[in-house]
């Protein structure tokens, strides 16, 4: 019977679940990550598959990691991760349809072909997850804690918070701050040195903190003060303007606070 494998979601975690495969040979239907904030999603498998856990094992990702640098280089580990990333239904057996292509050693120059069957799916999935990271850069909005420290809320579609922090520590290097993802629950707390990621249960008490305790400052103020000068009524284009910057991220926008739209 095929099996349902399960992992903790993480990266690490789904590379020592392939490793698992390749050790113990198994037949694998699909993969299950447990995600905290989205119970619900084992409801969508398959029933008749087998459930078959796989703990994540560092030193077994490491081993995968390097296996699969020394046959495609490290920028295609880059991709596979940024393309996991995408928390795609099914990205997993994707991935692992490509790496048993690429083990398979029947074409030396397999990792440098993106068109391929197992490739173009996951480039394609990568770049969507690098589009919406590059535009979040400029869609985080920080508000003043009452502790003096900073903090920004983001609802991205992908999970990207790891790959946007770097760009805030370089911004911010002497800064305390903290952006919190409210859809995965979790967090990255920098305080002027190093950053740590933290599991946040319950996000809605912290977007309640800071709208308690954390009033217009100056961040604000000066957001809605650029957009109302800089907007031209007479070339106002709303359809344009959703298109451009989808309504989804508006409510955790200074400047569309005033906008925000039910869904």
């Amino acid at each position: 019977m095929s099996l349902l494998i399960s992992y903790d979601s993480s990266f690490d975690g789904f590379l020592s679940a392939v490793f698992e495969i390749y050790r113990q040979r198994l037949d694998v239907g699909d993969f299950l990550p447990e995600r905290p904030y989205d119970p619900e999603s084992s409801a969508t498998f398959d029933l008749f598959l087998q459930p078959f856990h796989v703990e994540t094992n560092m030193e077994s990702a490491r081993r995968l990691r390097r296996a699969v640098v020394n046959m495609a280089g490290e920028d295609v580990l880059n991709l596979l991760e940024t393309a996991f990333r995408s928390e795609e239904r099914g990205v997993e057996m994707k991935i692992l349809a490509f790496l048993r292509e690429l083990f398979s050693g029947t074409d030396p120059n397999y990792a440098r072909n993106p068109t391929s069957t197992e490739m173009l799916p996951l480039f394609m999935l990568a770049r969507a997850v690098r589009h919406e990271s590059g535009g979040m850069l400029g869609l985080v909005r920080f508000n003043k804690a009452p502790d003096g420290s900073y903090i920004a809320e983001i609802e991205p579609k992908y999970d990207i918070l790891e790959m946007i922090v770097g760009h805030f520590r370089g911004r911010f290097p002497n800064g305390r701050w903290a952006i919190v993802d409210v859809k995965r629950c979790y967090g990255a707390f920098y305080d002027g040195r190093h950053t740590e990621f933290l599991d946040l249960p319950d996000t809605a008490t912290v977007s309640k903190t800071i709208a308690e305790n954390a009033p217009p400052d100056d961040f604000t103020r000066m957001w809605k003060s650029y957009y109302d000068t800089m907007a031209i009524k007479e070339r106002l284009n709303p359809r344009l303007l959703r298109r451009c910057l989808p309504v989804r991220y508006w409510k955790h926008l200074h400047e569309r606070q005033d906008y925000v739209q039910p869904k």
